[in-house]
């Protein structure tokens, strides 16, 4: 899942927090109309359908579905229809989504098609014509309304002469003090001003106030880790240095923006190149960050002050307005001890090209004409998307990024359904009392360690739709318009200061555990170990994840498995770790423990030996997932029984509600950077482990679909 709130430059940090179960980049606008699909004999028979009008303009077409009751116990038969036709058999995926595939080219501004984006482009396509109804209605709105916080915020985005007039604006004398520096400590002491005032962070200095792992009811000050640019598994990756060599290049031509000339910007790009291998080369990889037994490390400051001995630690912390505290959480240990390492004389000016470039990157998409185009070729190249969106199209995203929650109430005035809200709450609890049967037949668990578990379902809080309140920092978040001498960075800052301001004011207080982080318009859902909740915002909540008119195993197949696959999260190799109160406080036997660590590592290899373009699947970054991926199905499947037309119906909605095409590129950024495997290998691999798949469907070994019995994997089985 990838988000884009206000904690914009602590992503990772959040993504530690909530397991969001998506992934797709939001250039995912290829529009198909969607029907609800069910059994795949009627897939398999479908005809070309309608044509239906992209927002852009450009058609894509969607197959029909003719009503069959028969299920597919005569499947096999239509393989003699073609022999150019994938066989069910072999490649489920492909044979329920052949037709819908055929259809989908994507964009030369797209690099990744799949429902997550497609529904996301509706919404976002929706807040566009809001946005430009405000900008052309010529009317004055109330300060402090979300109609003057729109309006005037797209004023700020789209004068690209005040932005090209701003240049770095309030930033300059952060980057004048970090490139003046003449000492380490003066260096130190620029980057905690930068921190402390906006957030930002490069190499140290940075920290998120966040619930507090260990005592999930208070909140606790974490020491953020080096910015490692594009990225350890890029860096260190066998398939993915010319995609390094392209963000190298990258770097050099934003030195020679920022006013470098050639020589002098080679010389950076080296320097910047260099500091980040070494980095790299002591971080944590992506699946480590996911394990407290790793990333929850806590500090004193006097243990901070000998971890980072190269800094005065207590001139920092003052800095940053989080000192004092009863302990600091290091996330990345040995990072952290190579990061002060660095910090010494002789890196003075390789550390000060490095958070330079950190600055423009973080900034460039908000910054000049030439910073925003330089960041943009770049994330285009990247994903492999050769045609950018336009000015409006990323104006009006820019906007809806800055303002989430103005744009969150709109969509709730404007699209929730109660109904459907109270349909979905029924699902989610038969679709947790299943659970408890399944935690209740677990061979290898003690009875205590079981009611344990049970509790934790018992005590799992739900949240549908939007929160009761609206965030605080909604109303804190002002903007200024040009007029009153705004501009888009200054209210990026703003909205970046208010972000601080609202997690300095929580240290000392108890979590509201009522909080929503995600905006309702947001087309996702999550588990937060750290609460102990399931997450379903309100646009999730429609087709082809959840269709009132869908029939019962359809539906159960769509919405049913996401949740399913959210309450899993509560098990899976991370959340296992927590209690029912959202402590890291690992409540299994030793006994237990080594049984689980053995399931997962059958996981593990299970799904090394699947692969996409030629490379494996990474079965230790997915491992989370694809606990959860298994651990959803063996739930509706257990939910649905022996009906054998429901199963069909859940299987085939199922696996069209993951049909994805990506570019090259952006399949290789995926499955380097993903915690999700590739929806293809997300469908056929959990089917294979599924013995429902084989009691309904003729799958007989030599199969591409068949895997032995005693070969299927799961933690919850």
């Amino acid at each position: 899942m990838k988000k884009k709130i206000l904690a914009l430059f602590m992503a990772v940090i959040l993504t530690l927090q909530l397991t969001g179960c998506n992934v797709g980049d939001d250039r995912s606008n290829t529009t198909v109309e969607s029907d609800a699909k069910t059994s795949i004999k009627d897939l398999f028979h479908s005809a070309v359908g309608k044509d239906s009008e992209k927002p852009d303009g450009d058609v894509a077409q969607e197959e029909s579905t003719s009503e069959r009751d028969s299920i597919p116990d005569t499947v096999e038969d239509t393989d003699a229809d073609d022999s150019d036709d994938v066989r069910y058999q072999d490649d489920y995926y492909e044979f329920v989504n052949k037709n819908l595939l055929s259809k989908i080219e994507l964009a030369a501004t797209d690099a990744h098609w799949d429902w997550f984006g497609e529904l996301n482009a509706v919404v976002s396509n929706e807040m566009e014509n809001i946005t430009e109804e405000l900008a052309n209605d010529g009317k004055t709105y109330e300060k402090g309304s979300s109609e003057q916080k729109i309006k005037d915020m797209y004023e700020c985005v789209t004068n690209m002469d005040n932005r090209n007039e701003t240049g770095l604006g309030p930033l300059k004398p952060h980057m004048d003090s970090i490139r003046n520096a003449s000492s380490i400590e003066e260096y130190v002491d620029a980057l905690a001003h930068l921190s402390g005032e906006f957030g930002f962070s490069s190499i140290v200095g940075g920290y998120s106030i966040m619930q507090d792992k260990a005592d999930s009811s208070e909140y606790a000050v974490y020491m953020m880790y080096a910015d490692t640019l594009i990225g350890k598994e890029y860096i260190e990756g066998e398939n993915t240095q010319e995609y390094v060599d392209l963000y190298l290049d990258y770097i050099n031509d934003m030195f020679m923006e920022f006013g470098m000339t050639a020589n002098e910007a080679a010389v950076s790009t080296d320097s910047v190149e260099g500091l980040l291998r070494d980095i790299c080369a002591s971080t944590l990889t992506t699946e480590q960050l996911y394990d407290p037994s790793l990333t929850y490390n806590v500090y004193t400051q006097q243990d901070l002050q000998k971890l980072y001995t190269n800094v005065d630690v207590p001139k920092m912390l003052k800095t940053l307005r989080v000192s004092g505290q009863d302990k600091y959480i290091v996330m990345d240990v040995e990072q952290a001890r190579k990061i002060n390492s660095l910090l010494v004389e002789e890196n003075l000016q390789a550390l000060k090209d490095y958070s330079t470039f950190v600055l423009l990157n973080d900034t460039a998409k908000y910054a000049n004409a030439n910073y925003a185009k330089l960041s943009d070729d770049m994330q285009n190249a990247l994903y492999g998307i050769t045609e950018s969106w336009g000015d409006e199209k990323t104006w009006k995203r820019l906007t809806q990024e800055l303002l989430p929650w103005e744009f969150g109430m709109i969509y709730v005035k404007e699209h929730f359904s109660a109904k459907d809200k109270e349909e979905v709450e029924k699902m989610i609890e038969q679709i947790l009392e299943e659970y408890e049967t399944i935690i209740n037949r677990q061979e290898w668990m003690s009875e205590a360690t079981k009611k344990k578990a049970v509790r934790k379902l018992e005590t799992m809080q739900v949240k549908i739709g939007y929160p009761d309140e609206w965030p605080a920092a909604r109303d804190m978040m002002q903007v200024t318009p040009i007029s009153e001498g705004g501009s888009l960075l200054s209210n990026l800052l703003v909205s970046m200061q208010v972000s601080i301001e609202d997690s300095l004011s929580k240290l000392g207080t108890k979590v509201d555990r009522a909080e929503w982080d995600v905006t309702p318009q947001t087309i996702n859902a999550m588990y937060d170990p750290l609460n102990n909740e399931i997450v379903f915002p309100a646009a999730i909540l429609q087709a082809p994840f959840y269709d009132r008119n869908n029939s019962y195993g359809a539906n159960m197949g769509g919405i049913g498995f996401v949740i399913a696959h959210e309450v899993s999260h509560a098990f899976d190799s991370t959340g296992a770790l927590y209690d029912e109160y959202g402590n890291y406080n690992v409540w299994w036997t030793d006994k237990e423990m080594d049984e689980y660590k053995k399931m997962s590592q059958s996981i593990v290899d299970y799904y090394n030996n699947y692969e996409m373009m030629g490379v494996k699947v990474n079965g230790d970054l997915t491992l989370m997932e694809n606990i959860a991926d298994l651990g959803a199905m063996t739930c509706i499947t257990s939910i649905i029984g022996d009906d054998a037309k429901a199963l069909d119906e859940a299987f085939g909605q199922m696996t069209y509600n993951w049909a994805s095409e990506d570019t090259a590129s952006f399949m290789m950024y995926l499955l380097n950077t993903d915690t999700h495997s590739p929806n293809k290998i997300r469908v056929n691999a959990v089917l294979s482990s599924c013995d429902a798949f084989y009691r309904i469907y003729d799958i007989r070994e030599g199969d591409g679909m068949y895997v032995a019995p005693e070969n299927r994997v799961g933690i919850w089985k």
